[in-house]
């Protein structure tokens, strides 16, 4: 195909004459994301009379339309715009047939994903465009946690598009490694003293008496927020969610059992007597298999806000304390074991109350274990 410029005031249309006499058109133009794009517009035959000034007039409508976001229409058909909206609807269909953690996904799409991708031309986004994403979630206070969900949302629903030919050509920004996940760092520090906890506590039950049960069951444990409510994205072998349930709780010995899950171990938990007061009036208003819902009966999706309200109301600077020291949900479970070690329970019997599957997660707290080894050195005798 031997292609020539038109040029003069036809600037970025192109001309192939073919030996029969017909003419081809071409036009030369960027997309919306900066790629050079030749296309053919039309022809000159014996039955159409296609000027390169039509030509030129494509070109202009075509530059027209892109750089005001609307569909430029070509032969007839459309150079379709797919919106990342569009392709949400579509993983959103497969997301509630397939993931019991839809909604958490629906969730963050709805709160943090549309408002600023929603409606934008997916092929215009680019890993600066997610990189800047990034940074103001982050500059707005979200843990790094959350925001690695964002990215791996947006990640997910592309590469489900491209998967499914919802998109042709095209690579996914995020997942070409210019975009960096952020670092999560599970080494908190943070955690609460018993008066702390106790006010809390007080505060919950007085404000939202849900919260305050799920705080018991969460602080007196010492389990994942997935391992009470089930609202995860991690799934045990048996390819389920497995929320708390009223058959892995024995009223004969005051004992709780937390299966086994991907990142847990089974172990069962004794119930001191605030745990107990707390699964007594849940049994007697229980509405469903599980031991723990909302108000509708269903899955507690994330930690109500009040929790972070009592937390406020007596820790005031919590919200501008960096991660590392910063009280959350997630704080309880770090609670749990912290005041099992200042109690002086063994490392290892820490790790089997947590469920940890190896002894680096778990070493955490053996600073806080009172060190005993000098007093008994000395009482070594013959």
């Amino acid at each position: 195909m031997a292609l020539k410029p038109a040029g003069g005031k036809y600037e970025g249309v192109w001309i192939n004459e073919l030996k029969n006499g017909d003419i081809s058109y071409y036009i030369n133009y960027r997309d919306e994301r900066g790629k050079p794009v030749k296309l053919q517009v039309g022809k000159k035959t014996k039955i159409s009379d296609f000027t390169l000034k039509d030509a030129y007039a494509k070109l202009i409508e075509i530059k027209y339309k892109l750089h005001h976001d609307e569909e430029p229409v070509i032969k007839g058909t459309r150079v379709t715009k797919v919106k990342l909206d569009d392709l949400w609807n579509e993983f959103f269909k497969y997301a509630k047939a397939n993931k019991k953690s839809w909604t958490i996904d629906e969730f963050n799409y709805n709160k943090h994903v549309r408002p600023a991708f929603g409606n934008r031309n997916v092929k215009s986004l680019t890993s600066l465009d997610f990189e800047k994403f990034k940074q103001d979630l982050v500059e707005k206070g979200l843990e790094p946690q959350t925001v690695k969900h964002q990215l791996t949302l947006v990640r997910t629903i592309i590469n489900y598009a491209i998967k499914h030919d919802l998109l042709k050509n095209f690579t996914n920004p995020i997942s070409n490694g210019k975009v960096k996940m952020p670092e999560i760092d599970n080494k908190r520090q943070a955690y609460l003293t018993r008066d702390q906890a106790k006010e809390i506590l007080e505060i919950l039950k007085s404000i939202h008496i849900l919260t305050y049960h799920l705080t018991v069951l969460l602080l007196f444990t010492g389990a994942r927020f997935s391992e009470i409510t089930g609202a995860s994205s991690k799934k045990n072998k048996t390819g389920k969610e497995t929320p708390l349930k009223w058959s892995d709780v024995n009223f004969n010995n005051n004992t709780i059992f937390f299966k086994k899950t991907k990142n847990g171990n089974e172990r069962h938990i004794a119930m001191n007597h605030i745990l107990f007061q707390t699964i007594q009036y849940l049994y007697e208003n229980k509405v469903n298999d599980n031991v723990i819902t909302n108000s509708a009966g269903g899955i507690i999706l994330r930690m109500p806000d009040y929790f972070m309200t009592a937390v406020e109301v007596l820790i005031p600077d919590n919200k501008i304390r960096s991660s590392k020291y910063k009280i959350t949900a997630h704080s309880l479970r770090h609670t749990h074991a912290s005041w099992l070690a200042e109690a002086g329970l063994d490392i290892l019997q820490i790790k089997e109350q947590l469920g940890h599957k190896n002894i680096e997660m778990t070493m955490r707290y053996a600073h806080l274990i009172p060190n005993i080894r000098h007093d008994i050195t000395k009482k070594i005798f013959i």
